[in-house]
C-alpha cells in the first residue's frame, strides 16, 4: 500500500485527502453506492456519540484505505443531515481525539516524529520541531490553545525562546488535536440536498436513536439528583445548556455552575458527570477541581458568584422578572421552588 495513501486514510481531514478524492474523481454518488463506506460511515459517527473517540483501525490493503478515506466526507454528511449541535460537536471532538490517540501510539513505537512533521505542515503550523522540544511562534500558541483551560497552557506560565512558546512533544500533540478539531468542525453542518438526506434515513434513524441513548436528559437529571433544574435562574441554565451541547465554558462559568448545583444538592459524582460532553474533559482534573469546590479537598465549601459577579464575568444571560428580585442565583432558586410548592397540583 502507499505510504501517502495510507497516511490520508488516518487523517482524512486533511486538504490532500479532499484533493485525492476529486482527482480520483469519486463524487457524492460513488460514496452513497458504496456500502462499505456507508457503514464506516455510520460506525464513525456512533462511535463519537458512544466513546467521544473515532478510533483509527489497522488498514490490511488499499481497498481498506479507500473505505476508510471516503466514511469521513460520507460521515460529515450524515452528521449535516441530523444538524444537531451537540452532534457536530461530539464528532468533530471524536474525530481531532482519534486522531490525537494514533499519532501518540505512533510516537510509542517510535514512528511518531514524522507524523507530527507531516501534520504541522499540513495543517500550517509553524513550528521548530525536535525530538525533545517544540518552539511555536507565540501567535500560533495563542490561537491553538485558546479553549484549553488547564492553568499550565495560559501563555504566562509557559517558556518563551526568541517570541516561540517551547513545549514537550506530547504537549504539542494535543495542540495538533485543537487544529484537527478546529478543521473538522469548519463547514459543519454542511449544505446537503434533502434529496440525498432522504436517501440515507435508515442510516439517519440509527444515528438519532444512539443520540437519543447517549444525550444526557433533564428528567434523568431530576430524579438521580432530586434538584429541580426547571427551578434554576436563567444564568445556570444557560451553561448547563452549553455543556449538554459540549461547548467549552470559561473557568468563571465552570466554578460558579460547580459551586451552584453542589449547594442545590447534587454530589460531586453527579456534578463531574456533567462535564464529560466538554471538549477539554480530563476526568482527573475535574474531580481535583469540583472536590475542591464541593470542600472535600480544601476544607471550605464555596457558594455559587453572587449575581453582580456574574454579571462581571458575562455569565449572567436572559434574565427574567425573579432575577430584579434576588441578588444570588441560589435565593432565585429557592423563591423559585417555594412558588412551584404553593401552586395547585394541575
Amino acid at each position: 500500500m502507499h505510504e501517502r495513501y495510507s497516511y490520508l486514510c488516518l487523517y482524512p481531514f486533511l486538504p490532500a485527502a479532499s484533493e485525492y478524492v476529486k482527482e480520483s474523481g469519486l463524487t457524492i454518488d460513488h460514496m452513497i453506492s458504496s456500502a462499505s463506506a456507508r457503514i464506516r460511515a455510520k460506525e464513525r459517527v456512533i462511535e463519537a456519540i458512544r466513546t467521544g473517540c473515532v478510533q483509527r483501525p489497522f488498514i490490511a490493503d488499499d481497498m481498506q484505505a479507500q473505505m476508510e478515506l471516503l466514511s469521513y466526507p460520507f460521515a460529515r454528511i450524515l452528521v449535516s443531515c441530523i444538524n444537531d449541535p451537540y452532534l457536530v460537536r461530539r464528532y468533530a471532538l471524536a474525530e481531532a481525539k482519534g486522531a490525537y490517540r494514533r499519532i501518540i501510539e505512533d510516537l510509542n513505537t517510535g514512528t511518531g516524529m514524522d507524523t507530527i512533521h507531516k501534520l504541522a505542515g499540513d495543517l500550517g503550523i509553524h513550528a521548530d520541531i525536535s525530538t525533545d522540544h517544540v518552539l511555536v511562534p507565540f501567535t500560533d500558541y495563542l490561537q491553538l490553545a485558546v479553549n484549553l483551560r488547564d492553568k499550565r497552557w495560559k501563555l504566562v506560565n509557559r517558556s518563551l525562546v526568541r517570541g516561540k512558546v517551547k513545549l514537550n512533544v506530547n504537549e504539542f500533540v494535543r495542540l495538533l488535536q485543537e487544529a484537527i478539531y478546529g478543521r473538522v468542525i469548519k463547514g459543519l453542518p454542511l449544505d446537503v440536498p434533502e434529496e440525498i438526506c432522504n436517501s440515507l434515513r435508515a442510516h439517519i434513524e440509527q444515528i438519532k436513536e444512539e443520540l437519543a441513548r447517549g444525550r444526557p436528559k433533564r428528567d434523568e437529571f431530576r430524579a438521580h439528583s432530586g434538584a429541580d433544574p426547571d427551578s434554576f435562574p436563567p444564568c445556570i441554565r444557560n451553561i448547563l445548556r452549553n455543556l449538554n451541547e459540549g461547548v467549552n465554558i470559561p473557568h468563571s462559568a465552570r466554578f460558579a455552575v460547580t459551586a451552584f448545583l453542589l449547594n442545590a444538592g447534587l454530589s460531586v459524582e453527579e456534578v463531574i458527570e456533567l462535564y464529560r460532553n466538554s471538549p477539554d474533559f480530563n476526568e482527573t482534573m475535574t474531580r481535583y477541581q469540583v472536590e475542591h469546590i464541593a470542600g472535600v479537598r480544601s476544607g471550605t465549601r464555596y457558594t455559587a458568584p453572587s449575581c453582580a459577579t456574574m454579571r462581571t464575568y458575562g455569565n449572567c444571560v436572559g434574565k427574567d422578572e425573579l432575577c430584579d428580585r434576588i441578588a444570588h442565583p441560589l435565593s432565585y432558586y429557592r423563591l423559585k421552588l417555594k412558588r412551584r410548592a404553593k401552586k395547585p397540583d394541575s
